[in-house]
């Protein structure tokens, strides 16, 4: 049985291991440098690194420290990291099978049910979230040490002499604790054990009360010191997701929540990646789906206390899949509307059912029958979980699996496909389909922002950014954009600005500690000559002289134009023809027909088939009245491209003359 179910859980996944870092993987372990050194784990748990500094104001040092590891064994190849996940789910799963063993023991056939109960949390297609994306390994590792403490604390209860069980359960708690805060509710999950699934009485919690009041009190202490850790470390609200929002919005919209995490776990289809903006927002009972969610609550309740005296296995696991929700429902605000990963855990409610189920109702004759129904319902997960773990292989294919879908996250990442497919004007729609949605969207509004910078509308670029930086002040990305639009303007004190203030937020954010000093000792124009500058310090000085001397030359400001095109010539030598090109179009302004004559032909010298300069070669020589090497000039331009509509009108125009 074991064997089983470790290979299956390990071949369900196995797809996976070529998936590459996805979504939140970029902060939390690509771009995160506290992974990089084991010597930092022990700063993990005195939260001198970790979760806090990059993804919001947690405290889980236990994931940071397997991050750590698997980087210290596997770099950065993804490789290593889906391994891991796929390592965790598979002792998850032995886990949870040991578990079942032991509830199911005196049943007739209570292995078969304990089996069919494993597999189907094995096979389930709503945990491709917490095994197949890296970042989703915080509820499967805590899930991990929920079953391992749970399964010791089962074994303490039935061996009343030992205390070995009792404090290993409670060290697997600990270790949950120190993995995601979910855990937190374990001190209520092992009452509802023991006075719902078990029906024990109120002298037995006498008789128990110390091991009660040990998880209490290692939940209360886990509390204090998560709050001593991180009492000084800013709260950016901005990015919650009632953020804005009244207590009642939370409450009402939060509920119509648990309807829909009951159908996942039964009917697990058409699964997104991000939750947050796919349910209105709904601020009182007046809300017909509110109704309804809490008519759903109080069935499920009604349910739980009817089914008490002759199947309180069931009464447990409709509280238990309740009580699991509780800390994600936004009582302690959160940046997350829902999410599949959660239902990781939540999802042994439905094992202890099905596998309850099948013990009670299996027999001699009906065993073969009900095991290949089994059969079949795990084929189907099986099948649904391999091609969601395709879904997850890069950001292309998970996004665009949700494109279409309203809510804000999977708008802004939908509209980041499009922009790096040039196609601005769908990226833009998304973009501000998302604001609409929740206007607390920085990444919307700051992607909003590049679409326009890239379109040349600096004025509304600026806006954006400084929009995002509203919403979050500690944003790095804003800075040094802004920094970028008043370098594109000349503006270099209010681009020195924005740089020191980024300098205190993210030191030498994308090498902005150089660019600053590059700006202070005379700007763009006084550093860049014979300088070795970072690949993309570098990049990124060509993109704003590029821009700015297009500014230039639309504002006719052409002495500017030419000082950065010259500049540029100098810092990107490669793209040569193009700046010669362009300086001969500020000298034709200028009026200087010999020096645009000068550096056209310059830019055909580095690059003959220009055919740009080719255009202005021809036009100089027709009204130096030279019509032979006018004529010429344009040969070569439908040499090059023969389907050239004006130099096929100018030459019929130059040969009836």
């Amino acid at each position: 049985m074991y064997l089983v179910t470790g290979i299956v859980s390990f071949a369900l996944f196995y797809n996976s291991l070529g998936n590459d870092f996805v979504f939140d993987d970029e902060s939390v372990v690509q771009n995160n440098i506290s992974i990089q050194s084991l010597s930092n784990i022990p700063k993990f748990f005195t939260a001198d690194e970790g979760f806090h500094k990059v993804i919001g104001r947690y405290y889980r040092p236990l994931v940071s420290s397997t991050y750590a590891i698997d980087y210290a064994v596997w770099g950065l190849n993804p490789y290593g990291f889906h391994l891991t996940n796929i390592l965790i789910h598979v002792i998850s799963c032995l886990l949870l099978l040991s578990i079942l063993i032991r509830l199911f023991a005196k049943y007739e056939h209570g292995l078969l049910a304990a089996l069919i109960g494993a597999l189907v949390f094995t096979a389930h297609p709503i945990h491709t979230e917490a095994v197949s994306w890296i970042s989703g390994r915080t509820d499967s590792l805590v899930t991990l040490f929920f079953f391992a403490s749970f399964l010791m604390y089962m074994r303490f209860t039935e061996d009343e002499n030992g205390k070995l069980p009792l404090f290993l359960s409670l060290l697997f708690f600990v270790l949950g604790l120190l993995s995601k805060e979910m855990i937190v509710t374990m001190p209520v999950f092992i009452l509802l054990y023991d006075f719902v699934l078990r029906k024990k009485d109120i002298e037995y919690l006498k008789k128990n009360l110390f091991a009660y009041i040990a998880f209490a009190a290692v939940t209360l202490i886990f509390l204090f010191v998560r709050y001593l850790l991180l009492k000084d470390i800013p709260d950016r609200e901005a990015y919650l997701y009632f953020y804005g929002k009244d207590s009642a919005a939370a409450f009402f919209t939060m509920l119509k929540t648990i309807p829909v995490y009951f159908k996942l776990l039964l009917y697990p289809v058409n699964l997104l990646y991000h939750y947050n903006g796919t349910i209105p927002d709904a601020s009182s009972l007046g809300d017909v789906k509110v109704i309804v969610s809490l008519l759903f609550v109080l069935a499920l309740l009604v349910f739980a206390f009817y089914l008490f005296k002759k199947h309180s296995v069931y009464s447990f696991a409709i509280l238990f899949f309740l009580v699991s929700l509780l800390p994600v429902l936004n009582i302690v605000p959160t940046m997350n509307l829902m999410a599949e990963r959660f239902l990781y855990i939540s999802s042994f409610a439905l094992t202890l059912a099905v596998s309850y189920a099948a013990a009670c109702y299996i027999n001699d004759k009906n065993r073969i029958p009900v095991a290949v129904v089994a059969l079949i319902i795990v084929s189907a997960f099986v099948f649904l979980t391999f091609n969601r773990n395709e879904d997850w292989k890069n950001n292309d294919t998970l996004y665009s699996t949700a494109d279409g879908i309203d809510g804000n996250v999977l708008l802004v990442n939908a509209g980041n496909i499009y922009a790096n497919k040039k196609n601005y004007p769908e990226a833009e729609k998304r973009y501000r389909r998302a604001i609409e949605i929740r206007d607390n969207s920085i990444l919307a509004h700051h992607n909003l922002g590049l679409i326009f910078l890239l379109s040349g509308k600096i004025d509304s670029a600026e806006i954006k950014f400084k929009k995002g930086l509203e919403i979050d002040s500690l944003a790095p990305d804003g800075y040094l954009q802004l920094s970028n639009i008043y370098q594109q303007r000349g503006e270099d004190d209010k681009a020195i600005n924005m740089l020191e203030k980024l300098q205190s937020i993210v030191p030498n954010y994308r090498n902005s500690a150089e660019l600053l000093a590059m700006l202070k000792q005379g700007g763009i124009q006084g550093k860049l000559e014979g300088s070795n500058l970072p690949e993309e310090l570098a990049a990124n000085q060509i993109s704003i002289l590029e821009k700015r001397s297009f500014n230039y030359y639309r504002r006719s400001k052409f002495e500017e134009a030419l000082k950065d095109l010259n500049k540029l010539v100098e810092l990107n030598p490669g793209g040569r023809s193009g700046y010669y090109n362009n300086i001969a179009l500020c000298y034709t302004e200028l009026k200087n027909q010999s020096m645009a004559k000068e550096f056209f032909l310059k830019a055909l010298d580095a690059d003959g088939k220009n055919i740009n300069a080719l255009n202005g070669m021809a036009d100089i020589y027709e009204k130096e009245k030279n019509i032979d090497k006018a004529v010429e000039m344009y040969n070569k331009i439908l040499e090059i491209s023969p389907d050239d509509g004006n130099a096929k009108s100018k030459l019929e125009s130059l040969r009836k003359k």
